[in-house]
C-alpha cells in the first residue's frame, strides 16, 4: 500500500494534528520574538536560537549538577537568556553601521561563536532535559493527549493573544509601534528608543530560553538542538512577512502542523523536503509580493 495512504486512524491523524499544533505552538512563541526584534530595531538575530540553548544548558547545569531547586535553576537559565540577549544588543547590534546586511553577518558571526562555546563549555554529548509534562497522558476517545503538549499549545496561544494585546492596548505597545514606524519622532516624543530596543532584545531571550527549554524536554540537549527549529521559525516568518503580526504568527501553527502531518503520511524524513517545497511554491507563486516586504521593511 502507498505511504501516502497508511495513515491509520482517526485517533492517530488526531493525535498528530495536536502534536503538530503543539509544535506550532513553541513555533509562534520564538517567532514573536524575532517579530518584535524586526519591526522596533530592523535586524534579524541569526544566534537567537542559541541564546536560547545557553539559557537551556545554564538550567540543566544548575538542576543537574549543583542540585539547585528546579524552579530557580529553571528561572536563573532564562535569566542568562535574557542579560545575553541585552549584551548582544548592547555591544554588538547598537555598533553596527546603518547598511543594509550587516546584522546578518553579525549576529551569524554570534551563532557562530556561542555554537563554538556552548560545545567547549558544557561538551558536545547530548543530555536528557527536564521532563515537563511530557510523562503524563490521558487517552480521551481514542486520542493519546500528551500534557507537554498542551503546555506547548497553551504557550503558542498566550503568545498569539497577549503579543497582540500588549503591542495594541497598551502604553508600551504605543512606545513600540511608535519606535517601529519613524525613531526620530518617537525620540521627540519622548521615547527612550535605544533603551526600548534592548528592553525588546532583553524580551526576545526570554522566549527563546521558555521555547528552548520546552523543547529541549521533548528532543535532547546539546548545542545544536535549536537549528532545524529556528530554520522552520524564519521560514514561518519569511512566508507571513516579519512586518505583520496575525500571517506569521499564524504561519508558525501551520508549519508545525504541515510538517507533522507530512512526517505522518510521507514519513518521518519527509518533513523538511516537503517544507521547502511548500517554501518553493509560495515564491513561485508569489515572489514579488515577499520582494516588496523585504523591501520596505528593510528600507
Amino acid at each position: 500500500m502507498p505511504a501516502v495512504l497508511a495513515v491509520g486512524s482517526l485517533g492517530n491523524t488526531l493525535q498528530v494534528i495536536l502534536g503538530g499544533l503543539a509544535t506550532g505552538g513553541l513555533y509562534a512563541v520564538l517567532l514573536l520574538g524575532v517579530i518584535v526584534v524586526f519591526q522596533v530595531s530592523k535586524n534579524v538575530n541569526f544566534a537567537y536560537g542559541e541564546l536560547g540553548v545557553i539559557g537551556a544548558f545554564v538550567g540543566y547545569v544548575l538542576y543537574s549538577t549543583l542540585h539547585w531547586p528546579t524552579p530557580l535553576a529553571l528561572a536563573l537559565g532564562v535569566a542568562a537568556a535574557v542579560v545575553l540577549a541585552a549584551v548582544t544588543d548592547l555591544t554588538l547590534i547598537r555598533r553596527i553601521p546603518d547598511r543594509q546586511g550587516f546584522d546578518l553577518v553579525v549576529t551569524l558571526g554570534a551563532l557562530l561563536l556561542l555554537t563554538a562555546g556552548t560545545d567547549v563549555v558544557f561538551g558536545s554529548a547530548d543530555r536528557q532535559y527536564l521532563n515537563l509534562f511530557s510523562d503524563k497522558a490521558r487517552i480521551v476517545g481514542g486520542v493519546y493527549i500528551n500534557a507537554g503538549d498542551l503546555l506547548s499549545l497553551g504557550l503558542g496561544l498566550v503568545a498569539l493573544v497577549g503579543g497582540h494585546l500588549i503591542v495594541n492596548e497598551t502604553g508600551l505597545g504605543v512606545s513600540l509601534r511608535a519606535s517601529a514606524e519613524d525613531p526620530a519622532i518617537a525620540r521627540s516624543m519622548g521615547i527612550d528608543v535605544l533603551s526600548l530596543r534592548t528592553a525588546v532584545w532583553a524580551a526576545s531571550g526570554l522566549l527563546a530560553a521558555v521555547a528552548s527549554m520546552v523543547i529541549a524536554s521533548r528532543l535532547v540537549l546539546d548545542a545544536r538542538y535549536m537549528t532545524p527549529v529556528i530554520i522552520n521559525v524564519f521560514i514561518a516568518g519569511m512566508l507571513g512577512g516579519l512586518d505583520r503580526y496575525w500571517p506569521p504568527m499564524l504561519a508558525a501553527f501551520g508549519v508545525g502542523l504541515y510538517n507533522s502531518l507530512a512526517g505522518y503520511i510521507f514519513g518521518s524524513d519527509a518533513s523538511t523536503p516537503a517544507l521547502f517545497i511548500l517554501v518553493l511554491a509560495v515564491l513561485i507563486i508569489a515572489p514579488k509580493r515577499f520582494l516588496e516586504e523585504r523591501h520596505e521593511a528593510r528600507a
